[in-house]
């Protein structure tokens, strides 16, 4: 198993081709990954409408170095991702993030996954015995996963394989999200994504010039990484890139899950790693979200004392803007707005999926702790 590591300092576009390139030269090309006349989806990650220099999603720069490349190999790119605050209209996702610029200029065109219908798939996990899938995958030879190198407040990280999350169209990642709120099993659920997927999956690329570090993967605060990464496996580069950020793999549950499935004892030995070196880049000290230790509570003690443990979020007047995502996003209607006053979080419903975080556009929305949960995480 490959992985790539290339050094990029800025979204200039000459720049960033150059080292896209490069990063899919060293796993293999792209001519070894797609042939003339299929029609390759890429996926990058579109959380909402945020413009491009807030680090929230993939940028346009590094969808267009990839949109060139699959030209040039003689297949057909298309665009699409199911947008979070779809609620509001994909259209507004397009232009505030840059990708109906890059696909206006490089005449590739836009999928919605929302309108595009869905198929159902059967999955294994202990809540939920199927899931639907954006109806665009099952139709397309390929995807290119183009994912954005962020920490997540639910997760700890968002990589390649959560990227695949969006693979879920519209409101269903809000059920979902209800079904299964807890993060070990919303990590395994994000792990059948992955496995319903996979073989449909490339490669991925990860924009990692600047990611997001603290609690994302939203409301982070931007870090400068000037990393693009890249590998077929994406088990195998989430794996690495959560190693390089000081956090053992183990402790991402979807990565530690996926790669005990493939029985590698010495799973990191079997990937190679290529390109720049890793301390070119700027990864030490990486903040990870305020709240990832609770993780590492057995869920037994987490059950048990469920009462005592928990992480809610606070809506925070004074930056709230009221522009509603939060209500309209939160699966379980927990986030009531009366008359003129700003949205509230009742914490009796909440069952701290965090959509409501990840999706808020100002950053109005901050995590609070139980003492119990200060007490575990402190």
């Amino acid at each position: 198993m490959k992985v790539s590591l290339i050094k990029c300092e800025s979204y200039n576009q000459n720049e960033v081709q150059e080292a896209v390139k490069k990063s899919i030269d060293l796993i293999g090309g792209m001519e070894s990954f797609v042939k003339p006349g299929e029609r390759i989806l890429l996926k990058p990650n579109l959380l909402g409408a945020r413009q491009p220099e807030r680090a929230v999603t993939t940028h346009p720069e590094v969808v267009r170095a990839v949109i060139k490349l699959v030209k040039q190999a003689k297949a057909v790119p298309l665009l699409g991702d199911s947008p979070g605050g779809a609620v509001k209209g994909v259209e507004r996702v397009w232009i505030e993030t840059g990708m109906k610029k890059v696909a206006e200029e490089e005449g590739v065109k836009l999928v919605n996954f929302e309108t595009s219908g869905s198929v159902e798939k059967k999955i294994n996990h202990p809540q939920l015995h199927s899931i639907h899938i954006a109806k665009i995958i099952e139709e397309v030879d390929g995807i290119i996963n183009l994912p954005k190198l962020k920490t997540h407040s639910l997760v700890i990280y968002t990589g390649a394989i959560k990227n695949l999350y969006g693979c879920i169209p519209g409101l269903r990642k809000a059920e979902y999200h209800k079904l299964v709120p807890f993060p070990n099993d919303f990590s395994r659920l994000l792990d059948e994504i992955y496995l319903v997927v996979k073989n449909k999956i490339r490669f991925s690329l990860i924009d990692g010039i600047v990611g997001m570090e603290g609690n994302g993967p939203n409301s982070g605060e931007k870090r400068k990484m000037d990393m693009i990464t890249a590998g077929a496996d994406a088990v195998a580069l989430d794996f690495i890139i959560t190693n390089l950020l000081g956090l053992n793999p183990k402790k991402i549950e979807s990565i530690h899950y996926l790669a005990k499935q493939k029985i590698e004892k010495n799973y990191a030995e079997k990937i190679e790693i290529l390109g720049n070196k890793p301390e070119e880049f700027n990864l030490s000290k990486f903040a990870f979200p305020s709240n990832w230790y609770i993780n590492l509570v057995p869920g037994w003690i987490v059950r048990f004392l469920r009462k005592y443990i928990w992480l809610k979020p606070l809506i925070i007047p004074e930056i709230c803007t009221n522009c509603m995502l939060c209500v309209n996003s939160c699966p379980v209607k927990a986030i009531k707005k009366e008359g003129t006053n700003k949205p509230e979080v009742i914490n009796d419903e909440c069952i701290t999926c965090l959509c409501c975080h990840e999706l808020c556009p100002s950053k109005a929305i901050e995590l609070k702790r139980s003492f119990l949960a200060k007490f575990l995480i402190r």
